[in-house]
């Protein structure tokens, strides 16, 4: 009887692995999650693949994430996935200190970057934002005013050319109030927008430079669509920038009439 089972356990460690020792095969995926903290901002930097990350390095004056790897495998497969806000804008990406291209699909908050590569070994991988913490709220660039009930968020949308404002806590007498700019978001040919109220069509009324749009306490969201929408941040961030910029010197000029 022992004979059989110390049989019985030879076999058992010969066909079971420790699973330190199991090689990965190029389907598996093993996920490594990086916190970053920066400028009283905390980020998360995830990365899955079928190698191992053994370090991961962030840089805010290059704009850079640096992942370093280790691959027991000939074929490598690796997402890395990030913050819009903590880099954005075009990326560039080296891999041992060579351009290469990979599959970037940028979504309204987060970049997935996957990448198919060989070779075993060590490998460095370097992704290069040219925006860094430059984001802004939309709400601070539109002047508006609601009477019962509150905007939760607004989220500019250049590929419809639409504002979307969430509401919450919405009254039957709901009102909202929108100065309209070019800057903002401009009107088909014929001067006119069209107003959703939750995906439905919706009236409005233009009073000078201000839109006026009635809800109820059933509405959770109003999109407006013209001809153009706000853009992204690291577009209008050189106007903006410009714009602080002229004030500033106005400012110390005007200053100095009066020494």
């Amino acid at each position: 009887m022992i004979k059989k089972l110390l049989v019985f356990l030879i076999l058992v460690s010969i066909t079971t692995p420790f699973a330190d020792a199991i090689q990965l095969s190029d389907k598996t995926g093993l996920k490594f999650t990086f916190p970053i903290n920066t400028d009283d901002n905390s980020f998360i930097v995830e990365a899955t693949g079928n190698l191992d990350i053994t370090n991961l390095d962030f840089d805010k004056e290059t704009k850079s994430i640096t992942l370093f790897a280790l691959s027991s495998l000939e074929n490598n497969s690796l997402e890395i996935s990030f913050s819009n806000k903590l880099l954005g804008g075009d990326y560039t990406i080296l891999l041992d200190n060579d351009e290469f291209s990979p599959k970037i699909q940028k979504g309204s908050n987060v970049t997935f970057v996957t990448m198919d590569f060989s070779g075993t070994g060590k490998h460095k991988i370097e992704i290069f934002g040219t925006t860094y913490l430059d984001f802004f709220e939309i709400r601070d660039v539109i002047d508006f005013e609601i009477s019962d009930g509150y905007v939760d968020d607004i989220k500019g949308n250049q590929s419809t050319n639409s504002l979307t404002f969430t509401l919450f806590d919405p009254g039957d007498d709901g009102v909202l109030s929108i100065t309209l700019s070019d800057d903002v978001i401009t009107p088909f040919d014929d001067g006119s927008f069209i107003v959703l109220i939750d995906d439905i069509e919706s009236e409005y009324v233009i009073d000078g430079q201000n839109m006026i749009i009635n809800f109820n306490t059933n509405s959770k969201k109003i999109e407006i669509v013209g001809t153009y929408a706000i853009p992204e941040f690291h577009e209008i961030a050189p106007l903006v920038l410009t714009t602080s910029f002229i004030a500033l010197i106005v400012l110390r000029k005007y200053k100095k009439l009066f020494v």
